[in-house]
């Protein structure tokens, strides 16, 4: 076989392959409009309606809301720590610190457990 005939058989197989997987794309999401339409209103949101819709913080408003408002509101250079009680098991604390790192970034955001109020977490400055 030629070079030219196996290029050529190349792209065919691949050309096929991208319609048989744009064909099972159109028919298993939502309609064309209405994915327009969320995208639409996705990028017309703000920056803290972006992020509190996000996956991260879907599950948890209030604990999203008071991250972003800690964020916009103390300095950069300013460590955080995450106060929760000591009720809630580790690899759920250790998931709350890592949605608090990624949202205060670059602020460095400890774990610690004591009383919390009625929100059930704390977010105090850390004292250096």
């Amino acid at each position: 076989m030629s070079a030219a005939f196996r290029r050529t058989a190349a792209l065919l197989v691949a050309l096929s392959s991208l319609v048989v997987l744009a064909a099972r794309a159109v028919e298993s999401v939502t309609p064309v409009g209405a994915s327009l339409s969320v995208a639409r209103k996705f990028w017309r949101a703000g920056t803290p309606t972006r992020l509190l819709n996000a996956r991260l913080l879907r599950h948890d408003p209030d604990f999203g809301a008071a991250l972003i408002a800690r964020d916009r509101s103390w300095p950069l250079a300013v460590d955080v720590v995450l106060v929760l009680p000591r009720g809630v098991t580790e690899a759920s604390a250790e998931e709350r610190r890592r949605t608090a790192a990624f949202v205060l970034a670059p602020r460095r955001v400890t774990l610690a457990r004591g009383d919390t109020g009625p929100e059930g977490f704390s977010l105090v400055r850390a004292v250096p």
